[in-house]
């Protein structure tokens, strides 16, 4: 048997008092009814969530600064970027709204349909009722009305029985005929009492068949509107879906479109261009040692007098010792002792050991003295490094620093021009 779909054809119980079919449809309305509230549920909290979505996004694009650290077109790129994600939030938001505003269509045909199945639930409750009383007080009658059959037949069973007798008094048979008479009575009147319960419980019947008739079909509506609202509801939801993912599209490929115009060596060309310094390298620094200086007795600096007017006799000395220029060599003087080390500082002076017999050279002053080691070097040396003459005492130091001669203590004084040199105890020769 094919079913029709309808309600009230298929859900019929066909004894009486048996109202399972009417249970189901009812248990369905209500587990629909969860459903639908889950739905709802469900749409409102996807509605808050894109509408928060949406206005976070707006407060970034408005809180960014990102277009005005670029510049060119990846500066109009990051502008789409932040425009995209601008019109996305907007999109979020009206997405929001509109799906809350399903849920909300939703939920108001949830409320009717609520409503509809407590008013059928109450119109068929009652009747539900006289029909179940009805056929109780059938199933009386019925029981009635064949006890008093059973008494009846037993006086019909006696009457017999007294008439067949010879010796059977009058009297037991009047006794026995009036018994038959009660209990014919007593059958009419039961069978009256249950033809008038079969008529009530028929009348009961027909009110039930036709209310659960009125009942099923408000159902079946119920079902059918239900089923059909949160379809287009949900078909609502997917267009709101394609239309997102749309202008998503949309703005990607806008982006995507900017992008392709950025020429990276551009954008720095004109950045460069716009910001340039124009300015060369910085220029490197010289070192230039600090070499000691010497004052005289009239409070002036010689050092630098004597450095330059010997410069170039060194210098003609080193080309000399070649062969080139033998005219203009420095000329011996007399020979000397080193009383101190010391470690040249210059290209112009030269290494001293202490006790080391040394060639005073022409071109001498006295600061610096102009020597030729026994190496054969030739160079300036401190003059109050050296004896005046080949047997000076001697001192051994040891410098462990280029840039700091320490002495041993020494009493020995020279003395020329009429300025008297003393030599330094524990002096540094430059910072």
């Amino acid at each position: 048997m094919s079913s029709s779909g309808n309600f009230a054809d298929e859900f019929w119980n066909v004894e009486a008092g048996d109202f399972s079919g009417w249970e189901k449809v009812n248990q369905r309305v209500k587990e629909a009814t969860k459903v639908t509230t889950n739905c709802v549920d469900f749409l409102k909290q996807l509605g808050v969530a894109l509408d928060g979505f949406g206005r976070n996004l707006l407060k970034v694009a408005k809180n960014t600064t990102l277009p005005d650290s670029e510049y060119g077109e990846m500066g109009s790129s990051v502008g789409c970027v932040r425009v995209g994600v601008e019109c996305w939030g907007e999109d979020c938001v009206n997405a929001g709204s509109a799906i809350i505003q399903q849920a909300t269509t939703l939920s108001h045909h949830l409320v009717q349909a609520r409503l509809a199945r407590r008013r059928c639930t109450q119109l068929l409750k009652p009747r539900q009722q006289q029909v179940k009383e009805s056929v109780k007080k059938v199933h009386q009658s019925q029981r009635q009305a064949q006890s008093r059959v059973r008494e009846l037949v037993e006086a019909q069973a006696i009457k017999l029985s007294l008439e067949g007798k010879l010796d059977t008094s009058q009297r037991e048979r009047d006794k026995a005929i009036q018994a038959d008479n009660r209990a014919e009575e007593s059958v009419k009147e039961a069978e009256s009492l249950h033809r008038e319960s079969v008529t009530t419980h028929n009348l009961a019947l027909d009110a039930w068949c036709t209310s659960a008739t009125s009942a099923f079909n408000t159902m079946q509506e119920a079902e059918e509107a239900r089923l059909t609202v949160t379809r287009e509801v949900m078909w609502g939801l997917a267009n709101i879906c394609s239309l997102l993912a749309v202008n998503i599209d949309q703005y990607q490929n806008t982006l995507r479109t900017s992008l392709l115009r950025v020429d990276v060596g551009e954008e720095l060309r004109a950045w460069v261009g716009e910001h340039r310094t124009q300015q060369t390298p910085p220029v490197p620094l010289m070192y230039t040692p600090t070499t000691p200086m010497y004052t005289n007795s009239t409070g002036t600096s010689t050092m630098s007098s004597v450095r330059s007017s010997c410069a170039t006799e060194v210098s003609d000395s080193d080309d000399n010792d070649d062969g080139s220029s033998e005219g203009s060599s420095p000329v011996p003087l007399r020979k000397a002792r080193a009383l101190y080390q010391f470690s040249p500082r210059s290209g112009s002076e030269v290494s001293l050991a202490g006790g080391e017999v040394v060639t005073v050279m022409e071109g001498s002053s006295a600061e610096w003295s102009l020597i030729r080691t026994s190496k054969g070097q030739l160079g300036f040396v401190p003059a109050n490094f050296i004896s005046p003459s080949a047997t000076g005492t001697t001192t051994t130091t040891t410098n462990t620093n280029p840039g700091t001669m320490t002495t041993t203590p020494n009493t020995n004084t020279t003395t020329n021009n009429n300025s008297k040199t003393t030599v330094p105890t524990s002096k540094k020769w430059f910072k």
